[in-house]
């Protein structure tokens, strides 16, 4: 069985043996490609999922949502690591940076936040946009 409502994103993993995916159903899903089934379902959102995706080793998942905050999953057996909260509203984009030390996310509290994945602590908050910020990315 899959998500019970709109699906908003699904990623590969870095070595395309599993896909993670997200939905206003409130879960996101770790699924094994080989046996076309979801592996396992990561519950803790309070509200819709916007964006899930996984770590560039492939060992974390990171999703975000309505519910203001960025969340951490081991990709081995969908447990939560960290719940990372101080969005004020809905969170739209929370990649990995490429040696998957940091999170960035945007905000439609007009906010981008840098975490640090080790500790899920806010190590920076960039403020001063006047509006929503839809998607953040490293280079």
């Amino acid at each position: 069985s899959g998500h019970t409502n709109i699906v908003w994103s699904v990623s590969f993993s870095p070595d395309g043996s599993q896909l993670v995916s997200c939905s206003s159903d409130k879960t996101v899903r770790l699924w094994s490609v080989k046996a076309g089934k979801s592996a396992y379902t990561l519950n803790g959102h309070s509200d819709s999922v916007n964006s899930a995706s996984f770590s560039p080793d492939g060992s974390q998942v990171v999703s975000c949502g309505y519910d203001n905050t960025v969340r951490l999953w081991s990709a081995c057996d969908g447990k939560a690591t960290h719940t990372l909260s101080g969005h004020s509203s809905c969170v739209k984009s929370a990649p990995f940076s490429p040696d998957g030390s940091q999170v960035v996310s945007s905000s439609n509290d007009n906010t981008v936040r840098l975490w640090s994945v080790n500790d899920g602590k806010a190590t920076h908050t960039l403020s001063g946009h006047t509006s929503w910020v839809n998607s953040a990315s490293f280079s």
